[in-house]
């Protein structure tokens, strides 16, 4: 099963690590609890760990630029049960209305692998928002006299 894991802004691994990933083709609307429904882009990606495997789901939500990352329970599993985390990670991402593309990492040039790690939003910290700036400029208003002409022109009609 799949939770969503708000301590995770991004999936924090080396190059290497990488068993698989697969990203969406598509970028479908979708409704994240707590956050405003936007068009978003799902990646699935598989780890080795120090103590068996990991499987980790990221929904990039576009227009506030940020991941929600779902982490596979339990965290840790042995290599007898990947295959199965990632199939149930695949059918996560398929249900929310995804369309996948397993893009074959590990037989990829590592050259590919790195420019492809570049990118992916789920391998990225997420940057800093900017800060507010001053005070928005007031619109500017029109004086009494404008108005008034404003007023007899449209009443002409």
């Amino acid at each position: 099963m799949f939770r969503p894991d708000p301590s995770i802004a991004f999936v924090s691994a080396a190059r290497e690590q990488v068993v698989a990933l697969i990203e969406s083709i598509n970028q479908p609307q979708i409704s994240i609890p707590g956050k405003l429904p936007q068009v978003a882009q799902g990646h699935l990606c598989g780890l080795r760990c120090a103590n068996g495997f990991s499987v980790y789901v990221s929904l990039h939500l576009t227009q506030s630029a940020e991941n929600v990352v779902y982490a596979h329970e339990p965290r840790e599993f042995p290599l007898e049960e990947y295959l199965a985390a990632e199939a149930e990670g695949v059918h996560f991402l398929e249900s929310m209305g995804f369309m996948l593309d397993n893009l074959n990492f590990r037989n990829l040039a590592a050259e590919l692998q790195e420019s492809i790690f570049k990118r992916a939003p789920l391998f990225t910290p997420p940057k800093p928002r900017p800060r507010a700036s001053a005070a928005a400029p007031e619109p500017a208003v029109a004086s009494p006299q404008r108005l008034t002409a404003l007023a007899r022109f449209l009443a002409s009609f």
